[in-house]
């Protein structure tokens, strides 16, 4: 019995989806007699999550689509894999095993003037046609699940929710000035965003809400710019003259990560749609208040956990930072919340429900 996992997400630097997968491979529980078996395009990464697994290896430089659609799929069938995980919204639509997917979100359908032509319809006729094909579909949140059925006319019965998790993250508040001499941002109140960058997120909004406040606060952004059209923070920081306060990270490995976490004062998220929202409660992990922008998932799974800014508009973006970083009572009260929230989101779980809805499906192949 063979499972595979198109493991691309883990190559390079791994974001959102690679994170995902690595937690998963980190927990799962395999079927007795399962051996898996994890398929890379452009190299085999020297860290990988501490799991049994044979690493194949199928470089090519052809486009992606095409990797997937002819040669993994080739390969899957001629190995024979019963099982097949694309966890990154498409999958080999000729794969004769068990399809399962994943998709974490469908802004390209709901709002597609968010991506370049050629990317929306990529992006459309991939997850479209890898939907129609799955016998099982992973979302990461009921709000994605409720999409996928109205959007695609699914059984229920095929969609899944696996949530993101989280793990907590304790750690002295002492430390947060040495390692702000370390990142040389002594006498500074840190806000933090994380996550690419994308126009729904609006990145501009939060650094000209940061131009309104108090000199000592200073904007940490981390994550690839991925907007369209593009937007170019670093001019727009100098518009708004914060560019001695701004710091722009296209990716931060995992230490420097964490080390950024805990400096942080407050977190921020100022978002149209999500499938999940993971960056908030990530930072929750580290007992930091976060601000938020309403959306139907984020508002069904941070619900009180987090402060809600009124509107995405600078001036109610600064009102909320300012009340977390000065307002004792509610940046005790956020924390508290978000620390309970995070005991909720376990990557234990996740993995959990993962590996039994597998030998679920093997058995009714068996």
């Amino acid at each position: 019995m063979i499972i595979g996992i198109d493991a691309r997400e883990l190559e390079g630097e791994p974001a959102g989806v690679g994170v995902y997968v690595r937690n998963i491979l980190q927990r799962i529980t395999l079927p007795r007699e399962a051996k898996l078996q994890l398929y890379f395009k452009k190299e085999i990464p020297q860290s990988l999550p501490a799991v049994e697994a044979e690493h194949i290896l199928l470089k090519s430089d052809s486009m992606n689509f095409l990797w997937q659609q002819w040669i993994l799929c080739r390969e899957l069938n001629r190995r024979k894999v019963d099982l097949f995980f694309s966890p990154a919204n498409s999958a080999p639509w000729h794969f004769r095993g068990i399809q399962v997917l994943a998709v974490h979100d469908i802004s390209f359908f709901r709002n597609p003037e968010w991506f370049s032509h050629k990317e929306r319809i990529s992006r459309q006729l991939n997850t479209g046609c890898s939907v129609r094909e799955a016998d099982r579909i992973y979302t990461v949140s009921a709000y994605v699940r409720d999409e996928l059925i109205s959007r695609f006319r699914l059984p229920a019965s095929r969609v899944l929710v696996t949530s993101n998790g989280v793990e907590r993250r304790p750690f002295d508040p002492s430390e947060r000035n040495t390692l702000r001499q370390t990142y040389s941002l002594c006498g500074r109140k840190v806000i933090l965003y994380v996550g690419s960058v994308f126009n729904r997120r609006h990145v501009p909004v939060l650094i000209e809400a940061v131009s309104r406040m108090e000199p000592e606060c200073f904007l940490v952004i981390i994550g690839k710019n991925r907007s369209h059209p593009y937007q170019d923070l670093a001019k727009i920081g100098k518009h708004f003259g914060v560019e001695q306060r701004l710091r722009l990270l296209e990716y931060a490995p995992d230490n420097m990560l964490h080390d950024y976490y805990r400096m942080a004062d407050v977190f921020v998220y100022l978002s149209e749609y999500e499938g999940f929202g993971i960056p908030p409660l990530e930072a929750m992990s580290y007992s930091i208040p976060a601000v938020l922008s309403s959306t139907p998932a984020m508002d069904t799974i941070f619900h009180d956990a987090a402060l809600f800014t009124k509107s995405i508009s600078a001036e109610d973006v600064r009102t909320a930072l300012e009340q977390c970083l000065n307002d004792a009572a509610e940046r005790t009260r956020l924390i508290r919340a978000g620390n309970a929230l995070v005991e909720e989101y376990s990557w234990d779980r996740t993995a959990q429900v993962v590996s039994e809805d597998w030998e679920r499906l093997l058995a009714t192949r068996s």
